[in-house]
This record gives C-alpha cells, sequence and structure tokens, in this order.
C-alpha cells in the first residue's frame, strides 16, 4: 500500500469519509423499503473492517445462516449485495438487463487498463460490438469443424503425462494454455515458460489480486489520488500502472502482430483472429481487445476443473471405473475419444455437471453493477450498488443437492428427479455469460474423455507403497482450484501408452 504525506492523507481521509457518509445517506433517503438485513457498520467506516479478504465465499455463506439470502454491505459509501440462492440470482441477473454493468476499478481497469478487457468492460456499446464480434466463433459447431487445434494440443498433453506424470499440474496448464492460443492465434506453444503462456497468466494473476477487498491501493478508495502527477510523493502506484499497462498493451498486441505477419507470409494457421482480419468491416483495435479478451482469461478456469477433475478420480476410484466402462463401450478400442462422441456418452455428461458444482472454478463469480436503483423481496438496492452471486453458497445448497459434499455424478442422471444442472450458473449471468463457455465445455469435455480413456488415476503412494489421502490446498483468489496434491497416474495398459505415441505421431503437435 502506497505511503501519502501525513497531511495529505489526513485530509483524504477526512474528504472520502464525509463524501461516503453523505453519498450513503442521499442513496439509501426517501425510499420506502429497507436495504437488505447484514452485519452491523461501525461508524463512518461502515462495513470495510468486515470484507473478508480471503476465499470471501466461505465467509459469505456463513452469514447466508444469519442473514438469509440477500444481504447488504456497504464501505465508505459502496453497497455491496450478495445473492446467496439460485432463485435471487436467475431473477436479478439472468432476468434484469440493468445489472449488466461492471464496476471499473481505478488501479486495475483504469490505470492499468483492464477495462478494456471485456470481462472487465462497462455496459455499452464497445462491449457490445466485442461480444458480437466473439460471438459467431464461439457457436458449438464453429468449434466442432476446427476440432483438430484442440486434439492436437490434447494429445500432446497425454504424451506429457505418460512420461511424467508427477507433473500433471503444469501439463494441464500447458494443455488449458495452448488450446486457447491454438483457437484465438493459430499460434503453436512448446512449453508452459513460453512467453505466450507466462506472461498473460502473470498479469491477470496480478489483476485479479489486486481487484480483491483489502489488497487495492488507496486510490480505489480515494478516486481523486488518480490525477495526481506520477513525480508526486507517493505516486509511486501511478508509475506500476503505466509499466504494467505497457504490459497489457503488449501482451495482446504482440500475438496480433505475429498473426498479421504470418499472414502476410502465407504461413497463418486458420484462427479467430485470422478469420476476423479477412473481413474489412472490422477495425484493428476490435480484433486486438477481442482477441485478447479470449487469450488472457481464457485457460485459467478450465485448468481449475481439470485440477479438480485429477483430484475427484483419485479419490473416487468407483465413478473413473464407470466413467471408464461408458468410453471403452462407444469407442471400443478405435483411437481416442472424440467431440462427436459426447452424445453418446450421458454418465461424462453427468461427471462434467459435477466437476462444475463440486468444486467451481468461480466460487464467488465477478461482480456486476445495477445502472438503476430497483427492488426485490421487500428490499431496495440502490443505483451503483455491488451485486456478487455467491456461487459456493448456491453449489452447496441442500435445497437444490442432496449431500453437496459428496462428489456424486449420478445426481444428475434421471431427468425426473435431476438436482439443479450447474451449466444453469457455472458461466456467469444474464448479458454478462462468458462469450467462450462452449470452447471451455468442449476443452474440458476432451480432456477428462482422453484422460480417462488411457489412464487411471489413484491416490498418492508412501514409502512403502500404501495408499495414502492426498494432500490438498486450495487457492483463495478469484479462480480457486485444489493445488499441491500428489496422485498416482499410469497408463491403463500397455496398449494404452501405444495409442498415445500413435495418437501424437498421426496428429503431431
Amino acid at each position: 500500500m502506497i505511503e501519502l504525506p501525513r497531511n495529505l492523507a489526513v485530509f483524504s481521509g477526512i474528504l472520502s469519509i464525509f463524501l461516503a457518509v453523505l453519498y450513503f445517506r442521499r442513496s439509501t433517503k426517501s425510499h420506502g423499503l429497507p436495504l437488505p438485513p447484514g452485519p452491523k457498520p461501525e461508524f463512518l467506516i461502515g462495513n470495510a473492517r468486515h470484507l473478508p479478504t480471503q476465499s470471501p465465499w466461505l465467509q459469505y455463506t456463513t452469514w447466508r445462516e444469519k442473514y438469509g439470502d440477500i444481504f447488504h454491505l456497504e464501505a465508505l459509501g459502496n453497497h455491496v449485495i450478495i445473492l446467496n440462492s439460485y432463485e435471487a440470482m436467475h431473477d436479478l441477473l439472468d432476468l434484469r438487463q440493468i445489472y449488466a454493468d461492471r464496476q471499473p476499478l481505478q488501479m486495475v481497469d483504469i490505470l492499468m487498463g483492464w477495462g478494456r478487457v471485456t470481462s472487465s468492460s462497462r455496459h455499452g456499446e464497445t462491449w457490445r460490438k466485442y461480444r458480437r464480434l466473439m460471438r459467431p466463433a464461439f457457436q458449438k459447431d464453429k468449434i466442432a469443424a476446427h476440432s483438430r487445434n484442440l486434439e492436437k494440443p490434447m494429445r500432446a498433453c497425454l504424451l506429457e503425462l505418460l512420461r511424467s506424470p508427477e507433473g500433471f499440474y503444469e501439463h494441464l496448464r500447458l494443455l488449458t494454455g495452448r488450446a486457447i492460443i491454438m483457437f484465438t492465434y493459430g499460434l503453436k506453444v512448446d512449453t508452459s515458460k513460453d512467453p505466450l503462456v507466462e506472461v498473460p497468466e502473470r498479469g491477470f494473476t496480478r489483476a485479479i489480486h489486486m481487484a480483491l477487498p483489502g489488497q487495492a491501493p488507496l486510490v480505489d478508495t480515494f478516486h481523486f489520488l488518480r490525477y495526481i502527477p506520477s513525480w508526486f510523493p507517493g505516486a509511486g502506484f501511478k508509475r506500476n500502472a503505466k509499466i504494467w499497462r505497457k504490459e497489457l498493451d503488449d501482451m495482446v498486441g504482440d500475438p496480433f502482430k505475429r498473426v498479421k505477419a504470418e499472414m502476410a507470409a502465407g504461413v497463418a494457421v486458420p484462427s479467430f483472429t485470422s478469420t476476423c482480419l479477412e473481413d474489412p468491416a472490422h477495425s484493428e483495435n476490435d480484433i486486438v481487445w477481442s482477441a485478447g479478451s479470449m487469450y488472457v482469461a481464457g485457460a485459467d478456469t478450465t485448468h481449475a476443473l481439470l485440477s479438480s477433475f485429477i483430484l475427484a478420480m483419485a479419490t473416487h476410484p468407483d465413478v473413473q471405473k464407470r466413467a471408464q466402462a461408458e468410453i471403452d463401450t462407444v469407442v471400443k478400442g478405435n483411437g481416442l475419444p472424440t467431440l462427436e462422441d459426447r452424445e453418446n456418452l450421458p454418465y461424462i455428461e453427468c461427471l462434467l455437471k459435477e466437476l462444475q458444482r463440486w468444486l467451481p472454478a468461480v466460487p464467488l463469480s465477478l461482480p456486476h453493477r445495477l445502472m438503476e436503483d430497483d427492488y426485490y423481496g421487500g428490499y431496495f438496492f440502490p443505483k451503483g450498488s455491488i451485486v456478487f452471486p455467491n456461487v459456493w453458497a448456491l453449489s452447496q445448497d441442500e435445497a437444490h443437492y442432496k449431500d453437496p459434499k459428496r462428489f456424486w455424478p449420478e445426481r444428475f442422471e434421471n431427468p425426473e428427479t435431476a438436482e439443479l444442472d450447474p451449466y444453469k450458473y457455472a458461466f456467469g449471468w444474464g448479458r454478462r455469460v462468458c462469450a467462450g463457455m462452449n470452447f471451455a465445455d468442449a476443452t474440458l469435455y476432451l480432456a477428462v474423455v482422453s484422460i480417462l480413456s488411457v489412464f487411471d488415476i489413484s491416490k498418492p503412494l508412501d514409502e512403502h507403497g500404501n495408499e495414502v489421502e492426498p494432500e490438498v490446498t486450495f487457492g483463495t483468489g478469484v479462480v480457486s482450484r485444489p493445488q499441491g496434491f500428489k496422485c498416482t497416474i499410469r497408463p491403463r495398459s500397455n496398449d494404452a501408452a501405444q495409442l498415445i505415441k500413435a495418437a501424437v505421431e498421426e496428429m503431431a503437435w
């Protein structure tokens, strides 16, 4: 956190508190309905000290028991509304357009420039234009038509798992990076240390970290600091923001330039970017930021779900065996499963749903910003409120899921008794639903069936060769995943090992 000269800091604090109190009073005045309940605010600062800084979805789920499905926090004039039920999330975020905006963060979105990425950008014409550009590319038939661009990195991943199974976490990270980079730019990536993988991951992680409560610089509380000169004492945040903004510009600009050069040389692999560049109706800036939006945040959530998949299979051998039996019945020894096989794999479909529910990749969805005053459930929601859907609370809700802590794909098997489909909320809400959901889903499916078709996954072994429970830690940021755990990954047979090698030779990466 930056240090301001003492007099400026005192003045900033007094001015901001005064404006916050004035804003809070004006925005909640003269309305017949109350704000939702919530923790008792403290004098002047509201609930600022109550906001959890790590794994906030866990605290919000605990508060749900006390305050209900909808509760309210207020910090220095900012209204925060937490939604904990599917009904509230669907009614407000799916059905009401006034929740489609994003709250711009002074440091991350404005100074560092991440507000140009569609997941963070404000609701408006630029955001709509980028979404229109991306939408056709992510249709299921377009993804199926380019299935080889998914199968190539998948087969390379299988060979890496065969050679060094203990490195599964990095192999899966490289797989998801390769898949989105190939789809977006048609560029080949050989290692997880490639700048095309490392740079966006580092930049995205930094931006997400700085957006978390308690981690943001003072400029996100005292907005006027955005306008002080970068040479001013205590303005190191502006100097850093300038560096990081240039990094983001290069991050999305450099692969775009490579595609243009390859097109000029006649060697470009068909991709989202090359297809857009062939249409003179699209400006280069629109293509750069549409492609960049897909690229910088397109792999992280899928990697998180694949980490959950490995953990689930290691600890639930009965589920693994049933899934493998279904794949074997459909594929019948004729190579690896494909996208076309999916419609004949109903238990795999249940498994994918349970992966989305069991350990959601984004347990607290990105916040929506309310564009107008609204009323719901007997409560008043002020314009400008920041609305968080607590997906963790939903995924663990016993009103929708029997024994929610259990990994049990069978809960989705019978259409007449099936529980709430996680695909209704796993990729976001309403107009803010993830544009690349079909691509992410296809990547997850292909990875799951490919790995299960040729590998057995089990618990790690101790020094005596006995199975032990994996020791797992979880990420506490926006994207949460199981990490740090070990497991045993072996080819199901010698034939399976040979199939992997033959598949890679047939479709070399």
